[in-house]
């Protein structure tokens, strides 16, 4: 018999191969060329009780500590496993036992949402957001419950709680839940769905709202005398099209080129919602409102410090609606800081900007963008971009301009910021 070494083990042929140095130790070679570690043993004494033969590990895959299986591991876990069968342990039947005791035992929503995110949408762009909704508004309210025990009512209690501060959510939260609990059905993990038949909390009615120039100039004033720095926020929103948090969390770092030919905002995938890093050219205007700011030590461009992404969005949206309404003498029909970037996309495309490009420019994957074509053409836009946002910019100046006020007065913002 050799001595089951790592030599040996590399030029081991197909077969089985006893070590000479530990009885009941012991490699397997495959036809395939796998090798694997086993022992051999025998639950009592003579040939009454046959061999049984358990595996170790496979040669230089993970082993439960983390490490891996090499020779030597293998031999020293042998002779630790072969000392506890003498004195009557059996790895075998202990395993059989585990097995059965988890498939006995009945997962909680917590398991099946922790088995789900990582099975089914491990690759969905969206993960970071999904995970979010489920650990701030599922979890917490049914995540300790068994999953075969959850019923409709604890359905209706986890949307209730969400609809009282965010009607729209708990539609989002339903479809996840649907989706979780049916790849559950699907995987026998459960025996049906809780959430089947459960309507929508809340009516949904398709957005379509667009400022139009006079409402655009108005916000694009009132921003100026908020405190720092939502208005410098809302008026890049208004230049770049960009989603709220893009704005909100940016960092310096992101920020290139700013006195060069070509300055942009990079963002990486787990910036965007899509989960693809794209480039937002800046025109112009977006680059004096940047180089306005002040350089603070955190590496955030706004909120508080720099340490942070900004925060307090709902209370500043109130007051720049209150300052809007008294710019204007009246308040603007019902508005959301998305709007704005509806409200660009719709302005590029009066502005005679092609569809493929305006869909670059908001960074959308889908549309023009989608199927077969989104896979084989790569293009990014990126000249046409900063040219379409050039125009935009340009069209953004001269709508605000028509007002007295300076439309990149940014020095009011730029002394209170100081001042923090």
């Amino acid at each position: 018999m050799p001595s089951i070494t790592k030599r040996f083990v590399d030029r081991a042929p197909p077969g089985r191969h006893y070590d000479d140095r530990l009885p009941g130790f012991g490699l397997y070679v495959g036809k395939s060329g796998r090798r694997s570690y086993f022992v051999e043993y025998r639950t009592g004494h003579g040939r009454a009780f046959p061999k049984r033969r358990y595996t170790l590990g496979v040669h230089g895959a993970p082993a439960p500590d983390g490490s891996t299986w090499t020779a030597e591991k293998a031999r020293t876990e042998a002779l630790r496993l072969l000392g506890k069968i003498r004195d009557g342990f059996d790895p075998l039947e202990a395993r059989r036992r585990s097995d059965e005791e988890r498939r006995r035992r009945r997962p909680t929503v917590a398991d099946i949402c922790a088995e789900w995110l990582e099975r089914d949408q491990k690759r969905n762009r969206t993960v970071n957001e999904v995970q979010r909704l489920m650990e701030k508004h599922v979890l917490p309210r049914i995540g300790h419950l068994e999953a075969e025990a959850i019923t409709r009512s604890d359905i209706h209690f986890v949307l209730d709680k969400v609809k009282e501060t965010a009607p729209v959510r708990a539609n989002r939260v339903l479809a996840w839940m649907r989706r979780m609990f049916r790849w559950a059905v699907g995987r026998d993990l459960l025996p049906s769905d809780p959430t089947a038949s459960i309507a929508k909390p809340t009516r949904e009615e398709s957005r379509d709202r667009v400022l139009d120039d006079c409402e655009l100039s108005m916000v694009w004033h009132a921003a100026a005398g908020m405190q720092f720095p939502y208005g410098m926020i809302v008026r890049l929103l208004i230049l770049t099209g960009c989603r709220r948090d893009e704005i909100g969390a940016l960092r310096w770092e992101e920020v290139k080129d700013l006195d060069g030919a070509q300055p942009r905002i990079e963002l990486g995938g787990a910036r965007t919602k899509t989960g693809v890093a794209r480039i937002v050219p800046l025109s112009g205007p977006a680059v004096d409102i940047l180089r306005a700011l002040p350089r603070r030590s955190g590496p955030f461009v706004f909120g508080r410090g720099g340490t942070g992404p900004f925060k307090g969005w709902s209370r500043a949206k109130r007051e720049l609606d209150s300052r809007v309404t008294a710019l204007a003498g009246a308040p603007l029909p019902p508005w959301r800081l998305h709007d704005l970037r509806r409200t660009c996309a719709t302005g590029l495309q009066r502005l005679g900007v092609r569809l493929e490009v305006t869909e670059a420019v908001l960074g959308h994957v889908s549309g023009s963008r989608s199927g077969v074509i989104g896979v084989y053409q790569r293009w990014g836009y990126e000249p046409e971009k900063r040219e379409a946002l050039e125009a935009w910019g340009r069209h953004v100046m001269t709508v605000v301009c028509s007002r007295d006020a300076d439309p990149l007065d940014n020095n009011q913002d730029a002394k209170v910021a100081l001042a923090e």
